[in-house]
C-alpha cells in the first residue's frame, strides 16, 4: 500500500487468503482477509506479505476463524512478514486461530518498522476445539524497530502435554501487541501487561474459554485511540 491522489495504491493479491479491499482515501485503506478455501489442512504453507508505504494506515480484518484440522501430526504452516515504512501504521484485528486436537502447526510474525512507524495487532491462539486437549503449536514472533531487535519471542505448546510456566492447563492464549508506540488499555491488571525496552507493548491473558478471557474490550480500548478510518 502507498499514498497517492484521491485513492491510495493498494496490491492485492490472492492465494490462500484472498484479500477484498472495503474502502480507502489517499492514504488509509480498510482491507478484509477471506480464507479461499479449507485451512489449516496437514502440509498446508500459508505465507501474508503485508507493506505500508510512509505515511499510510493500512487496516486489515480478519473475516472468520481459522481452524488447523486434524492431521495425524502432519505439520502445516502460517507465516506473516510485516514492513512498515516512516510514519506509517497497521492495525490487524485477528480473528482466533483454533489448534484442533491431532493439528500441529506453525505460525511465525515478522515486523520491520522503520522511524514513526506503529503496528497493533491482535492474536488469539486456542488449543482444541469444544471437548478437545488441542495439538500443538510453535509461535515464533521476531520484531525490529530502525534496524533493531524489538520483541523477540519463541513459544512451544501442546494441549496433551501442558507445560507450567508456559501456558499450563489453559487453552486460550489471547494477546495485544503494540510496536512503536505504547498504549496500555486501561483496567488489565500490571501481571497481563509487558512494556518493553523499546517502543512498544504487549497484554496478554490465559484462560480455559475464549469467551470468559476474551481481550475483545482492551483492543477496542486501544484501538480507539488510534487515528484511522472511520467506522463501517
Amino acid at each position: 500500500m502507498s499514498a497517492a491522489d484521491h485513492r491510495a495504491r493498494l496490491d492485492l493479491r490472492a492465494g490462500a487468503i484472498v484479500p477484498r479491499e472495503i474502502e480507502r482515501t489517499e492514504a488509509t485503506a480498510r482491507v478484509a482477509l477471506v480464507a479461499g478455501g479449507a485451512l489449516l489442512l496437514g502440509g498446508d504453507e500459508v505465507h501474508i506479505d503485508v507493506t505500508v508505504g510512509a505515511g499510510c494506515t493500512l487496516e486489515l480484518q480478519d473475516i472468520g476463524g481459522t481452524v488447523a484440522y486434524a492431521a495425524d501430526g502432519v505439520r502445516s504452516s502460517w507465516s506473516v512478514d510485516v514492513t512498515i515504512d516512516v510514519g506509517g501504521t497497521l492495525l490487524w484485528s485477528g480473528m482466533p486461530l483454533v489448534v484442533a486436537t491431532g493439528a500441529a502447526v506453525e505460525r511465525s510474525l515478522r515486523v520491520d518498522l522503520a522511524a514513526g512507524a506503529r503496528a497493533f495487532l491482535r492474536e488469539t491462539i486456542v488449543l482444541g476445539r469444544s471437548f478437545e486437549r488441542g495439538g500443538t503449536a510453535r509461535l515464533r514472533t521476531d520484531t525490529w524497530l530502525e534496524g533493531e531487535p524489538l520483541f523477540v519471542e519463541e513459544l512451544s505448546v501442546a494441549g496433551d502435554r501442558p507445560v507450567p510456566g508456559v501456558i499450563g492447563h489453559n487453552r486460550v492464549l489471547d494477546s495485544i501487541l503494540v510496536l512503536g508506540t505504547r498504549v496500555p488499555p486501561p483496567g488489565i491488571a500490571p501481571a497481563n501487561h509487558f512494556e518493553f525496552e523499546g517502543a512498544g507493548c504487549l497484554t496478554r491473558t490465559l484462560g480455559r474459554e475464549l469467551h470468559r478471557e476474551s481481550l475483545d474490550v482492551a483492543w477496542a480500548q486501544v484501538i480507539a485511540s488510534v487515528p484511522q478510518l472511520d467506522p463501517v
